[in-house]
């Protein structure tokens, strides 16, 4: 049986809490990802490097980079891979042996160690439901981005229509939870997924939370039925070449 009390206090957004979670299931976190996504989620990705074909010219922060997925798909341009569990990144340099190079970063997106306007684009995949204060993080992002630099989110939405959310529900019930128990090192890590989507914004929350933290033009397109979203805005300034 998944311990309750073990996801309540991940829905806090600690963020020992959610570190320690990462670095407990990352030896198999590639592998839960597509099976659990039936391997959607590397079309989801697909989608969001493709939205840096807006961004300037210059490098990209791809952020709670996890194991790298994101960052390998980046090409022809400089790219940084973040993220605060250190169990994800080593994962994510071993995988950079047999792939093309990208620097990799131990970093909090709540305080990120580079300067402002370094990056051309920030990307985030599924990585914004777990900070644990969104309009700060959103807010260093915005920092750090160039002027007219992109920022593009791939994150898990509640689905707006009501038999895909009953289909969803019914999936993490029966799939997500029971199989993401089973091989993964911890039981509780699965359901305070599909709990930490019930209690994150949904795409049009979280554009409008973009907005407020200094970005133009932010707007949300949904995936795969509503399931994910694609957020995509702009730092203010000169306008892209």
């Amino acid at each position: 049986m998944i311990p309750s009390a073990a996801v309540e206090e991940r829905l806090a957004r600690r963020p020992d809490a959610i570190r320690g979670m990462f670095a407990a299931i990352a030896p198999r976190y590639d592998l839960l990802n597509r099976l659990l996504s039936l391997r959607q989620d590397v079309r989801w990705r697909r989608r969001l490097v493709a939205a840096l074909a807006a961004a300037p010219a210059g490098a990209v922060l791809d952020l709670a980079t996890g194991t790298g997925d994101v960052a390998f798909a980046i090409s022809g341009r400089e790219v940084t891979g973040a993220d605060f569990c250190v169990d994800m990144l080593a994962l994510a340099r071993a995988k950079a042996r047999r792939r093309r190079r990208v620097r990799w970063a131990a970093a909090d997106g709540l305080a990120l160690p580079f300067a402002d306007g370094a990056f051309a684009a920030v990307t985030v995949a599924f990585g914004v439901r777990n900070f644990a204060d969104l309009a700060l993080g959103l807010a260093e992002i915005r920092r750090v981005l160039a002027p007219a630099g992109v920022l593009a989110i791939l994150e898990f939405q509640r689905p707006t229509r009501s038999a895909v959310r009953l289909a969803m529900r019914a999936w993490n019930r029966l799939v997500v939870e029971p199989l993401g128990s089973l091989l993964s090192r911890d039981p509780a890590a699965y359901a305070y997924l599909p709990a930490s989507v019930e209690t994150f914004p949904g795409a049009g929350e979280l554009a409008r939370a973009v907005e407020a933290a200094g970005f133009a033009s932010a707007f949300s397109r949904e995936l795969s039925g509503g399931i994910v979203a694609l957020t995509v805005a702009r730092a203010p300034g000169r306008e892209a070449a």
